[in-house]
């Protein structure tokens, strides 16, 4: 019966850490075959983060019309200046989601945003049904949200 309770708390626990926050919503939603990316990107010198989203609706590579990038900030993603992370604050709790290194010498010098698998980036398409007192019309959107483990 112990053990029992113990995993189950464990579980419980555990399960209680998931959380998922929404980062955007875009209008121009991602076809069938759309690849869609989201990387995290960041200001060191004021301590922010953001995610940029790529929705890739070209029908051939060669094609220069149909990528679409999109900036969402939440107000729990941050990047701490001290630790060189990017930090979510989810109920009180600090995922960090990401570390930050620079790397390169000179006008070579980047950093380099390696994802700590805490953090995952979920993008859902939904249908939206506007009723404009007229009529009722379909928007297709993509939300970008990024749930923690």
């Amino acid at each position: 019966m112990k053990l029992s309770s113990i995993v189950l708390g464990s579980l419980l626990s555990i399960s209680a850490f998931a959380a998922e926050v929404k980062i955007m919503t875009i209008d121009n939603s991602a076809n069938f075959q759309s690849n869609i990316t989201s990387e995290y990107k960041l200001n060191k010198d004021l301590g922010r983060a953001w995610v940029e989203t790529t929705i890739d609706n070209r029908t051939s590579s060669d094609d220069s019309i149909g990528q679409d990038t999109y900036r969402g900030k939440a107000a729990e993603l941050s990047f701490d200046q001290n630790t060189s992370e990017v930090v979510l604050d989810v109920e009180g709790a600090r995922v960090v989601c990401a570390t930050v290194r620079t790397a390169g010498r000179s006008i070579f010098r980047h950093d380099v945003i390696r994802s700590t698998g805490n953090c995952s980036f979920v993008h859902k398409k939904v249908k939206l049904v506007i009723d404009n007192g007229y009529e009722t019309y379909t928007k297709n959107q993509t939300e970008v949200s990024i749930v923690t483990k």
